[in-house]
């Protein structure tokens, strides 16, 4: 359970497992495309941290996600299912690993705050997050540029936003960050990619080349 607060995205919360799980795709023909849209940045960011063989298949199989076939759909939504419940049985309460799960956030809840949580969904505000960490991750060596370009064209491809236009300056932007929940000691940890299929969590990137990406992106 996550509650938004006016200084930031998901502050308050509390863990609870549930006694069971319904996904009843039919409920996804209620959604409008671009609520349908927000939904699969989600799906798309298993395949980026922790699954090349999904990210692939999505890219294959693009056109039948858009049109809801329903046994493309189950099949994305099996997958995705199973690589969170494989990374919330090893860290439940987000001490390490789960912070995978994240990719992306950290940018996106800025942009997301920042519009007081109107004019943008949360899937939206997920896909730009993930191009600026896809972004810095390409800064500092770690993915290659054609890379950076097959997950932006993922995105585009379920007509999901790449960039973004906010009210804030580049110091507002960077302040707004350090209240994530992934700061400690004073150190804000990311989610950066290692290649698609793979990503990590560390403090160890470079201030000047994150200020960099979000400067591109403003």
């Amino acid at each position: 359970t996550g509650v938004n607060h006016p200084l930031g995205k998901n502050m308050i919360g509390a863990f609870y497992q549930p006694r069971g799980v319904i996904a009843d795709i039919s409920t996804l023909q209620t959604l409008s495309k671009r609520e349908f849209a927000a939904g699969m940045a989600e799906v798309i960011k298993y395949g980026l941290i922790r699954d090349y063989a999904f990210f692939e298949w999505i890219e294959s199989n693009a056109t039948a996600l858009i049109d809801q076939n329903e046994v493309i759909l189950a099949r994305a939504i099996k997958r995705s299912c199973e690589v969170k419940a494989e990374v919330v049985a090893v860290d439940e309460r987000e001490g390490g690993l789960r912070a995978i799960l994240n990719l992306g956030h950290t940018f996106g809840h800025v942009i997301e705050s920042a519009m007081h949580y109107r004019g943008v969904l949360h899937g939206e505000a997920v896909a730009i997050g993930t191009m600026m960490a896809a972004r810095l991750s390409e800064k500092h060596g770690w993915i290659s540029s054609q890379e950076v370009v097959r997950i932006r064209e993922i995105f585009e491809a379920f007509s999901l936003p790449v960039t973004f236009n906010i009210p804030l300056t580049l110091d507002e932007y960077c302040d707004a960050m350090m209240l994530d929940k992934k700061v400690k000691d004073a150190k804000l940890n990311l989610i950066l990619l290692e290649k698609i299929g793979s990503a990590h969590i560390t403090h160890a990137y470079d201030q000047t080349l994150l200020r960099e990406t979000i400067a591109e992106f403003l």
